[in-house]
């Protein structure tokens, strides 16, 4: 009975306790104060600031304000449980990722993001990962013998963990050289998929930025949400496109380009940006960049013939290269709202098409 009312009053502090972790997370304590509170069930207390971490990251979508505490949450859950992978997953996911039209960032907060994001990954390396097979698999370039050799075999105890870092090198960091490296590293388990090979084998090759871009959006696409039949049936077909298109020499034309955006209109429906908080944990949103990387690839090669043209000179958008008729058809980005959208225009810095917020004028 002492026991059973003790529980209760307990309970009774914890409920207003998680409530005020919830708004104010600010008021989390340090893991040592956590790791002395909780003796000998840490990983119990692990599993209720995991549990905050969830209903905060919910409460807060909408313009990503969780990124706030999002680290501070998730540095807590890793120290208290180091083996709870989870938590390292979900921050490679949401911290390096920015919207530009709910998050107003300076260079330093982007940065920041993603350096937290790089904090994370090297915790979950060191708890998960094999030190010595890691320096092994670094230096060998021969990927048939990564994949044979026990040498190199199972270097994690999951493959999860730097699966989603090399994405995160290559498209936060801006490092193809480590998102290679972690590629190589995720093919080396025995439990993981077949496209971590496929993935590991372009990077080490000579394949274009589109290309990668594409499949690795694809792949993250059947990662990140396995149980979404009909997206990942989608986008297992536009793999097969991809195969064609970089394989066997199909064009990326107006009518691939046009088949591509039909679909992911009647198979998406519209654009919701209530949803963006929270979207790279969504299979639809990796399709629809993948979309977005092949419409770039069509514009590009447009430009090619524009700049033969025009004595060097790039297309400064794709509606020019549309009204001068290198294109025949000018994609719409799945990203649009009320009054503005998704455009595409050159980077003169980086000679090559982006995607910005904007309108063509």
């Amino acid at each position: 009975m002492v026991f059973f009312s003790i529980n209760r009053y307990n309970d009774t502090i914890f409920s207003v306790q998680d409530e005020n972790k919830i708004e104010h997370p600010e008021h989390l304590p340090n893991s040592q104060t956590a790791e002395y509170g909780s003796i000998w069930f840490k990983n119990i207390i692990s599993d209720i600031y995991w549990l905050d971490t969830i209903q905060y990251i919910g409460g807060n979508a909408i313009g990503a304000e969780y990124k706030r505490y999002l680290f501070a949450m998730i540095d807590l859950v890793t120290d208290l449980n180091p083996y709870f992978e989870t938590p390292y997953i979900i921050g490679q996911l949401l911290l390096p990722n920015e919207n530009e039209r709910y998050e107003n960032l300076s260079e330093w907060e982007s940065q920041n993001y993603i350096e937290q994001s790089r904090q994370l990954w090297v915790k979950g390396i060191e708890n998960f990962c094999d030190p010595k097979k890691i320096e092994l698999i670094s230096e060998e370039f021969d990927l048939q013998k990564i994949w044979t050799d026990d040498a190199f075999k199972n270097p994690c105890v999951s493959y999860k963990i730097p699966f989603y870092l090399a994405f995160n090198e290559y498209f936060h960091a801006n490092n193809p050289k480590n998102a290679a490296l972690y590629y190589k590293i995720a093919s080396a388990n025995e439990e993981s998929v077949e496209w971590a090979k496929i993935l590991a084998a372009i990077m080490q090759g000579k394949s274009g930025n589109r290309e990668r871009s594409i499949l690795m959006f694809l792949n993250m696409a059947k990662f990140v949400e396995p149980e979404n039949r009909v997206c990942i049936e989608i986008a297992e077909k536009i793999e097969q496109i991809a195969a064609g298109v970089f394989l066997g020499g199909q064009p990326i034309d107006a009518t691939l380009i046009r088949a591509l955006e039909n679909t992911q209109k009647q198979v998406f429906w519209a654009y919701d940006d209530k949803q963006e908080g929270l979207s790279d944990t969504q299979c639809k949103n990796h399709v629809q960049k993948s979309i977005r990387e092949f419409n770039m690839a069509y514009i590009e090669s447009a430009n090619e013939q524009f700049m033969q043209d025009h004595n060097g000179l790039p297309a400064r958008h794709a509606q020019a290269l549309y009204k001068d008729g290198y294109i025949d058809f000018l994609p719409t980005d799945y990203q649009q709202y009320e009054d503005y959208g998704i455009i595409y225009a050159y980077d003169y810095e980086r000679e090559r098409y982006e995607y910005k917020i904007g309108e063509y004028d």
